[in-house]
């Protein structure tokens, strides 16, 4: 989050900030979502949390239209997705980020922004998602994110993930933990 501030430049105090927990409902231990909404609460961002499963359309454009900020924390890709594209919040967030919100993805958060979520089956159950009948993402970063690329335990997974992407023409960016890609339209960096 620090990275992102001050990459920005701008002065969040008082911003709103979306703040989307939903990918971790099929897990007991939440800490790494509690972890992301501390870090928007430093900087003294306006947090509103939003369940997604639990809203209809209607509301969901009406919290996000008037946001800064929209967080999407981690958990499962595909039960995220699916409560998404269930939502409608996908096309919501797109459009978000299409008139210049600012969106950050923490871990599955990162995987749905990109064109597919094929390759988090080495790491998430799609079996978590019954009525998900494709692995589109929103298509937000043309290219494809994999997260927590220093664990050693997902090297091998990261890999076979990695090789099948770029089989099929995609440029795929592991990153680690304290990585922040960082995209404004077409261009990018790693901050």
């Amino acid at each position: 989050m620090a990275k992102i501030i001050k990459r920005e430049g701008r002065d969040f105090i008082g911003k709103k900030a979306i703040f989307i927990p939903t990918a971790s409902d099929p897990y007991d231990n939440k800490d790494f979502v509690e972890a992301d909404r501390i870090a928007l609460e430093k900087y003294d961002l306006d947090v509103v949390e939003m369940d997604i499963k639990n809203k209809n359309e209607e509301e969901i454009r009406k919290a996000i239209v008037g946001a800064d900020i929209v967080l999407v924390a981690g958990g499962d890709t595909f039960y995220l997705m699916e409560k998404l594209k269930e939502s409608r919040a996908d096309k919501i967030i797109k459009e978000f980020v299409e008139r210049g919100g600012i969106y950050i993805g923490s871990s599955a958060g990162s995987i749905i922004c990109c064109p597919t979520i094929e390759g988090a089956e080495e790491f998430d159950n799609p079996n978590l998602a019954p009525k998900l009948d494709n692995f589109d993402g929103m298509g937000v970063f043309k290219d494809v994110i994999i997260p927590h690329a220093q664990k050693e335990k997902y090297f091998e997974r990261i890999r076979r993930a990695t090789e099948r992407l770029e089989s099929k023409g995609f440029k795929v960016y592991p990153l680690t933990d304290d990585d922040v890609l960082f995209f404004d339209g077409d261009s990018y960096r790693i901050l």
